[in-house]
């Protein structure tokens, strides 16, 4: 770590606020798109955040300067998007979501299948499968760590993640039909 992001993170720990302001601002644009994969919506994506930097305020004296302050700012990010999906709604992980009501997809057909699309369908998903689908693919975890993330089996986390990737293969067909 070099010495001006020790200085940056001492101050911090030290409740300079300004030095606070500075890595929320550094940091924000960064991570808000992570909390936007788990979140419903902006709002509590924004939640998500919030809480996010209250706890890596609390806990940076935990970050030993092993590894980038990236790294450590993004797991912590994650942990906390989930620990609030958990506080606002248990993660549901069920055998078969047939049994749910058929969702109504909330995207505009013209504007194709971009980034933004492809957000409001990851939003869209049950919890527990937008829980698992973004920690495998967009955060990069194995199975046996998703299962310990989530203290679930692995054998629901494979059949999470491949129901989450089939009612997105199905959302994006019909998006295209659209089109």
């Amino acid at each position: 770590m070099d010495a001006t992001l020790k200085k940056h993170i001492d101050q911090c720990l030290r409740g300079d606020t300004g030095a606070q302001r500075q890595l929320f601002e550094r940091y924000k644009t960064w991570l808000f798109p992570i909390c936007l994969r788990y979140a419903r919506d902006r709002p509590e994506a924004q939640d998500m955040l919030q809480d996010a930097f209250l706890v890596i305020f609390r806990d940076l004296g935990q970050y030993k300067g092993e590894g980038a302050l990236g790294a450590w700012l993004q797991r912590v990010t994650v942990r906390v998007a989930l620990q609030h999906l958990r506080r606002k709604n248990p993660l549901r992980f069920a055998e078969d979501y047939d049994e749910l009501p058929p969702e109504t997809y909330d995207f505009n057909p013209d504007t194709g299948l971009d980034g933004e699309a492809i957000l409001l369908m990851v939003q869209q998903l049950p919890p527990g499968y937008r829980a698992v689908f973004n920690l495998r693919c967009m955060e990069g975890f194995e199975y046996p760590e998703i299962a310990a993330e989530l203290g679930i089996a692995e054998s629901s986390v494979r059949s999470q993640y491949t129901r989450a990737c089939r009612q997105l293969r199905g959302m994006v067909e019909r998006m295209l039909v659209m089109i």
